[in-house]
């Protein structure tokens, strides 16, 4: 086994004190927490407007996945969400940043559109 150097070991110590502490700090404070949470676990978003699901995703560096020309929207102001055939579709939707991808199921629950899953 090769000996690290010392400097080198730091910044690993450094990196992973960033990425395990500070950012989700940062992203507390900034009312995003849930969002640091998708690489991990989405359960924090289900259950959530979309409206507000989107709006942080967005704020948070995430984008719309783009959308297949044949794909059908599940509604006009949404044209992001779309939704499968046959009895057993979903609706879903894409979100990407950086190298990661989140798929979210999306459903009309009280005339609302509510995120209740990944995919």
């Amino acid at each position: 086994m090769i000996a690290r150097p010392q400097a080198l070991n730091n910044i690993g110590t450094k990196m992973l004190y960033m990425r395990k502490i500070l950012l989700p700090v940062i992203m507390l404070s900034l009312g995003a927490l849930p969002l640091y949470a998708p690489a991990q676990d989405t359960s924090a978003l289900w259950g959530k407007k979309y409206t507000e699901v989107k709006s942080s995703l967005l704020a948070a560096g995430w984008v719309l996945a783009p959308v297949a020309e044949d794909e059908t929207p599940m509604t006009e102001d949404y044209p992001e969400i779309t939704c499968g055939n046959g009895a057993m579709a979903i609706c879903s939707v894409g979100f990407k940043r950086d190298n990661s991808t989140l798929a979210l199921v999306v459903e009309s629950i009280e005339q609302e559109l509510i995120v209740t899953g990944e995919y």
